[in-house]
């Protein structure tokens, strides 16, 4: 892995953790190389939706208004062929049914432009509970799914410096 994705990486992962994606989820665990039935993701958070730290005021507001789903996000560094990429859509839909989790988000940050062929298919993907987002770290454009699920994560990638 390059030194540029390793930190863009790392950025991630503090946005997630501890910057603006808290107001979307609390993720709690981050996990580096991790294997779900022989398939490798560089990275993968999991949490809850409910807050669990900060001011006793947000805390009580998020034990009563929020549901407490977990959720995760998949990070997988390297551009799948289009098999591949239908393969970590149904694996991640998979983990979440026996996991009990209502969405998750899969990212795929590259340093090179992704293929017509894959833009197009992330675009036209219809699913309620995935979002998934193409990051070129080198141009620093991002693509996500029309999901609302989608639609959130595209701010939260964009930590590229």
């Amino acid at each position: 892995m390059s030194e540029r994705m390793d930190e863009y990486l790392l950025r991630l992962e503090k946005n997630l953790m501890t910057g603006s994606a808290r107001w979307i989820a609390d993720f709690t665990e981050s996990f580096r190389d991790y294997e779900i039935e022989g398939t490798r993701f560089d990275m993968v958070l999991t949490g809850g939706m409910r807050v669990r730290s900060g001011f006793l005021m947000s805390r009580l507001f998020s034990y009563l208004t929020l549901p407490d789903y977990q959720v995760a996000c998949f990070v997988r560094c390297s551009e799948p062929e289009t098999t591949t990429f239908r393969r970590l859509i149904k694996l991640i839909s998979d983990y979440m049914e026996a996991k009990g989790m209502k969405w998750s988000w899969l990212v795929v940050p590259v340093e090179d432009p992704f293929s017509y062929k894959l833009e197009r298919m992330v675009e036209k993907l219809d699913l309620r509970e995935i979002g998934v987002a193409l990051v070129n770290i080198a141009s620093e454009e991002v693509l996500t799914d029309s999901s609302y699920v989608g639609r959130r994560l595209k701010s939260q990638v964009r930590c590229f410096q």
